[in-house]
């Protein structure tokens, strides 16, 4: 079985044979690519990796696991369609020959273009990550409309201001419905992008697929004895929608109780340090949250860590007191999967996918997006009673190690790529 992957990004395992610096981003990514490569030889699979370079890189090579390709593509600009990237991809194609096209997210124009290569088509399956459609709805994350329609130098540099941004998701939307009427073969795993892709491809075959974890997240255990009091972890906070805003409003609220309480933010660290420059280069949103962190007295106790690899992410779950994801949208957020497996207490907004990924009060605690107050309330209830703590943490645990199972996600993958190529014989 000959498999192409169609990637948003170099998986860091190619990164590696190419000798370059990988990228800590879509790491179920790199938890589905090394289930498959454990497996290759006994199930006969030959892999080849597709993804976006720049013009002056090697296009093709190969290590003894894997064949990759590479194809030009301004992912600085992923609201713009290059109708050169058709031609593109259906070259590699007839190069690698292959029985099953995996296109991984909609969020890129390569996933509408591969899907209008016609003869290539039929063996193409789309596997939905994030919603653009629903990312745009609710970019702003409830930011008030003085916050939302001024920009910064850098935004206004950039033609990137927050409006520009949600224009910008808009437009990528609108790719990704054009890319799911043609899309024949999805993977999901939550009723939410179920109901998405059916509602745009009522005919179309939908697969429910849970994603593989980065290897890390499947060893260590969080104890409670151990971690830091009053410490939060969020996974990402670079956007409204993330809704690191209301974290920190509840934050305010929750220092009242905890003078000690620790904020930690992984990902882009988009406030930025003191000095002209870093206020030249720093966006809107950025400006934003330092200015309420600033007013609500709360220098102290908030970082944003900047990007982390695997192992650092771990480790900062394991040394916090609660996992926070105060999303106003999510599908299916591979770090609550994560905290979940390590055991962490988690809380979460209660919109899109998350309701399918855990029993609400039991394995996670579900608050309203955008009420600061009802999460400060979560938050609170997890660091004043030990005993829900620890419920929450083992009952999180025992749903991921179910959601998350390695082995029996590469089943379903290989019977879903199975039925592809039997379909196309």
């Amino acid at each position: 079985m000959r498999v192409l992957w169609l990637c948003n990004q170099e998986p860091p395992a190619v990164a590696a044979a190419r000798r370059k610096a990988g990228s800590n981003k879509e790491g179920w990514i790199a938890g589905c690519m090394n289930a498959v490569l454990a497996h290759r030889e006994q199930d006969g699979i030959t892999l080849a990796v597709a993804f976006p370079i720049r013009q002056d890189e090697n296009l093709h090579g190969h290590t003894d696991e894997f064949e990759y390709y590479g194809f030009t593509e301004d992912t600085n600009h992923p609201e713009d369609y290059d109708p050169g990237l058709t031609a593109a991809l259906g070259l590699i194609c007839e190069e690698f020959r292959p029985d099953v096209i995996h296109i991984f997210g909609t969020e890129y124009p390569h996933c509408l273009a591969m899907l209008r290569v016609q003869e290539w088509k039929k063996r193409a399956i789309v596997h939905l990550q994030g919603l653009m459609e629903h990312c745009a709805a609710d970019y702003f994350g409830g930011l008030p409309e003085e916050v939302t329609s001024k920009a910064s130098f850098r935004d206004i540099l950039r033609r990137d201001s927050l409006r520009q941004q949600k224009e910008k998701y808009e437009q990528r939307a609108v790719h990704e419905a054009e890319a799911l009427k043609l899309a024949d073969t999805v993977c999901g795993r939550t009723a939410f992008d179920k109901a998405f892709y059916l509602g745009i491809h009522p005919d179309g075959s939908y697969h429910s697929l849970n994603e593989t974890l980065r290897s890390c997240f499947y060893e260590g255990a969080w104890m409670q004895k151990k971690c830091r009091s009053h410490s939060i972890v969020v996974p990402q906070g670079n956007i409204p929608l993330k809704g690191v805003h209301v974290m920190i409003e509840a934050l305010a609220q929750l220092k009242k109780f905890y003078p000690d309480i620790r904020l930690n933010v992984a990902g882009d660290n988009i406030l930025r340090g003191g000095g002209f420059m870093n206020a030249v280069k720093r966006c809107q949103y950025g400006k934003y949250l330092r200015k309420r962190i600033k007013e609500l007295e709360l220098t102290d106790n908030v970082r944003f860590m900047g990007q982390l690899k695997d192992k650092q992410m771990k480790e900062l779950y394991l040394e916090s007191s609660v996992f926070v994801l105060p999303s106003f949208i999510e599908n299916s957020p591979n770090s609550l999967g994560e905290a979940m497996l390590l055991g962490l207490p988690c809380v979460a907004s209660r919109v899109g996918g998350i309701p399918s990924l855990a029993k609400e009060g039991e394995e996670v605690r579900f608050v309203e997006a955008g009420d600061a107050k009802a999460l400060a309330a979560a938050i609170r209830e997890i660091f004043e009673y030990p005993a829900v703590a620890a419920n929450l943490a083992a009952a999180g645990h025992k749903r991921a190690m179910l959601t998350y199972d390695r082995e029996a996600n590469y089943r379903m993958l290989r019977w879903i790529y199975e039925s592809v190529m039997k379909e196309n014989a």
